[in-house]
Parts: C-alpha cells; structure tokens; sequence
C-alpha cells in the first residue's frame, strides 16, 4: 500500500472506525518501532566506526528524502545531472534501480545515449533518465560503491549524482541535499510502516541543503510554517523552494506530438498516476486549468495487469477527452488498452517566486562546499 491506498491513509491519520482498524493500526505501530530500532542500529554503527564509507575520485551529489516517495526525487536528480553535465562536467547517476533485475548487480543503463535495456532490467526512474538525459551515464544496482566504482573507472565520471542517497551512508558525499515534500512533510509524523517517514525528522541535521518540493501548492501560512520547523530541525543546513514547473505535454499515442501545457485548459480529462504522491500532480493538472472528471490512483511502481486499464474511462470519467500520466508511468503504461488519447505532462524542477534559481543554488553549494 502506499499514499493513494485510501484504507492505509485513514489509519496513518489517527482515523480508525472499528476494532479491526485498531488491531491493524497497532500492528503498523509495532512494525515501525521495530523498524526504528534496526535504523539506530544502523546509524549507530556509522557513529562509532563499525561501519565505514567509501570515498571515491568524484564529485558526489547526493539527493534523497525523508519520507516515502512522492518528494520529486527523479525530477531533482535529472535537474541536478543536467546542470552538472552544463557545466562540463562527465556526469552519471546512480539509481538503485528499485523493480528493475539489474537492481541486484550492476548495470548500465545508459552511457549518455538513451537506454541501452529495456525497462524490465532498469527499473522505472533509471529508464526515464536515460531517455531524458543526453550526455548523462545511468546505472543502476543496489551497491552504489560498485556502481560509482564503475562509472568513474570505466566511463571516465567526474560527477557522481546519487540518486535517493539520504539513507545510502555507505559512500562519502560531498553534498548532500534532501527533498521534502511540502504537502506531506512528516509521513503523518510515523516512521514505515505507520506512517511514511524513513528516517526521524531530526535526522534532516545532515542535510547540507533542504529543497521544500510542491511548496507552490501550500497556502502561504502553511508554508511559513514548515519552513519554521525545518529550520528548527536543521539550522545549519540551506533551505531553497521549489516547484514542479509544467513543461510540455507530449502524446503516448499516435505519432508523439508536443503541445504546451495550456493545451490542458478548460478540458476534461482522467488523471492516471502511480506515484508516491497523486496529490500533486493531481493539484498541478489543475492549477493549468483542466478540469478532473476522473482520478485513477495506483500504488508507487504499480505494474499493469492485462486488463486493469480498459475500464477507466467509465462512470463519471466517461466525459473525459485525454487521459493525461506522468513521466515515469509512461514507461510502463498499456496505452493500447485505454481508448482515449494519452498523454504525458513533462515537468521541471525551478523556483518558486523569490528564490534564487536551481543554477544559482547549485553553484552557491559548491562553492561553499569548495571552501570547506
């Protein structure tokens, strides 16, 4: 289950309706505390030098989260990547490759040229980059020392682009940013399974850098409020605001046209997602100005069954003219079983007003790192 599953985030919210809700809750809870003991375990031996990292001969950027999917965490990575590729840099990331077979070993997913293989060997996120990041080397694999090994040594890598590498201690990092979600910010303040946090809130102390994602979509109260707290969790670490900025709609069938994202104003369409956070991407569609007729939400990395897709599109969603995804359910997705036109939005990760920008930002980061 994940946030779209509507059972789990009544539960997560303190919302249970009888004593079988109350039984599963309490299991939840004590699933979590076991969960929380093996991370201070693990974080413990990190402190006493049990365990020990891995510097490698690189620039490595790591971006994660503190809460389970939904942060925009592929979004910043990719941003990330380009703007070090800008600026001269051989860049690769390295993603786990969470569902993909290559997962565990090491695998290439791209050196700079598109995918090299199919989606099914590099999970979702990695195939997404690939496809989206010219110039740029993806690999995946569970050991991110292995791959980053490989990507310096056999693809000449001067910048290493960690993707979801809050919790991944095993390589030094030189930066570390974390994303957190400004519509969700604390998992409903429970580690997994209770609730969505992977690490404790103050855990963001290591943060070099907080990016608060989907902060476009808080009312400014509420806003000025999370920035208090993360302030107050890690004040030495740099806080930049950020959006997810609709860049294009591009067609999934037919011939792949691109529109801008205006094209969406004022139509009635079926949102299709699978990812960690519906909501917004949901609230994106309609800040654009279309109008939802439908909401199909699936679990995080969900896999299409033969079938499953063909009724979406009745009830109230049968006045929908476009099914619009997401970039990373677009990879995956049986266009053939929706009899409506699909279409995928492209975002971009910017500022949001009054900040500085992504390059800006970026560049401030290295240089005080450089001064370290």
């Amino acid at each position: 289950m994940g946030r779209s599953g509507t059972t789990w985030e009544r539960l997560a919210r303190g919302e249970p309706r009888n004593l079988s809700d109350r039984l599963v809750s309490a299991g939840l809870w004590g699933l979590s505390v076991i969960y929380g003991g093996a991370l201070r375990l693990h974080h413990l031996g990190y402190r006493l030098g049990l365990a020990r990292r891995t510097r490698l001969p690189a620039l490595v950027i790591s971006i994660g989260n503190l809460t389970v999917g939904g942060t925009g965490k592929t979004t910043a990575t990719m941003a990330v990547a380009r703007w070090l590729a800008g600026q001269g840099k051989r860049t690769a990331i390295l993603s786990r490759g969470y569902g993909g077979s290559g997962e565990t070993g090491t695998a290439v997913v791209s050196v700079g040229a598109g995918p090299a293989i199919d989606v099914r060997q590099s999970g979702d996120e990695p195939y997404m980059m690939a496809q989206a990041l010219p110039g740029v080397s993806v690999l995946v694999g569970k050991d991110r020392r292995r791959t980053g090994r490989r990507a310096v040594d056999e693809l000449g890598a001067q910048a290493l682009v960690l993707d979801d590498g809050f919790q991944y201690q095993r390589l030094e990092k030189d930066i570390e940013i974390v994303l957190v979600d400004a519509l969700l910010p604390f998992g409903y303040d429970f580690l997994v399974p209770r609730g969505l946090l992977r690490e404790l809130p103050r855990h963001l102390a290591r943060a070099d850098a907080i990016w608060l994602t989907h902060s476009d979509l808080l009312r400014d109260r509420d806003l000025q409020a999370l920035r208090a707290r993360v302030k107050e969790l890690a004040p030495g670490a740099r806080l930049w605001e950020a959006r997810h900025a609709p860049l294009r709609l591009r067609e999934l069938t037919g011939d792949g046209d691109e529109r801008p994202p205006e094209e969406l104003r004022g139509r009635s369409l079926l949102a299709l997602s699978s990812v960690g956070n519906p909501l917004a991407f949901e609230r994106t569609l309609e800040r654009i100005g279309a109008v939802l007729v439908g909401r199909a939400r699936f679990p995080d990395h969900h896999r299409y069954r033969p079938g499953e897709l063909r009724a979406l599109t009745e009830g109230d969603a049968a006045a929908a003219e476009w099914v619009v995804t997401t970039e990373k359910d677009a990879v995956r997705l049986p266009v053939g079983e929706i009899d409506r036109p699909v279409w995928v939005l492209e975002v971009e990760l910017a500022e949001r007003a009054g900040m500085p920008s992504l390059s800006k930002e970026l560049s401030w980061l290295l240089e005080a790192r450089s001064k370290t």
